[in-house]
């Protein structure tokens, strides 16, 4: 079988660990499993008329990060109303929404092959930190920056492609793929670009968009 399909390109990676945390076998997991929002307080539901349509994280009190494929399709469009949910294991319940007051994407943003997929945008009321809600961590030196896993956080797929939801919070952990056999398996069907990584296990059985 292709090992491709099982191969997602995750040009938003919310959940990189560092390598002082540990990673056992534990954490390995078949399926996507509850994830209580106190572990990932930065994790945000991005919302188009008030439903869900992608996931997001806190950059600080005022700034949250997406992709940019989550906010071009409303530039312009005045009728669509932006928020995000914050603080909350449900994407549709609980929690704080802030609305998005302004945002931009990179202006490179390729969307043949999602290349500089990534996008800011500006929230009011602003957040307010506490154990359900802070911004994304990031490592303080680059060499202590431990890519072979990757945790993926969320509730489902982009309002585009299918309205099912989990209710909850989900996560998994995938390991990183190496480049050239990322390369290799999208060949002639998607470029991976020098700022996209993959990750994935070649037998499947987790995944995340």
């Amino acid at each position: 079988m292709d090992e491709f399909l099982f191969y997602k390109i995750f040009l938003l990676f919310l959940g990189l660990r560092t390598s002082e945390q540990k990673l056992s076998s534990e954490d390995r997991i078949v399926d996507g499993a509850f994830i209580n929002i106190t572990n990932v307080p930065y994790m945000l539901s991005y919302r188009v008329n008030n439903n869900h349509a992608c996931g997001a994280a806190i950059i600080n009190k005022e700034w949250g990060l997406t992709a940019a494929h989550c906010v071009t399709p409303f530039v312009d469009n005045p009728s669509v109303s932006l928020s995000v949910r914050s603080g909350s294991n449900r994407h549709d319940f609980g929690g704080i929404i802030h609305n998005v007051t302004a945002f931009s994407y990179h202006e490179k943003y390729n969307d043949r092959n999602n290349d500089y997929d990534i996008a800011v945008f500006k929230v009011y009321p602003p957040f307010d930190f506490n154990n359900k809600t802070q911004p994304v961590k990031l490592p303080e030196n680059v060499n202590n920056f431990n890519t072979d896993w990757g945790l993926i956080a969320g509730w489902g797929y982009f309002i585009d492609f299918d309205p099912m939801l989990s209710e909850k919070l989900q996560y998994v952990i995938v390991p990183k793929v190496k480049r050239r056999k990322c390369v290799k398996d999208y060949k002639g069907r998607y470029e991976v670009t020098e700022r996209q990584v993959c990750y994935g296990f070649s037998q499947g059985g987790k995944d995340a968009w």
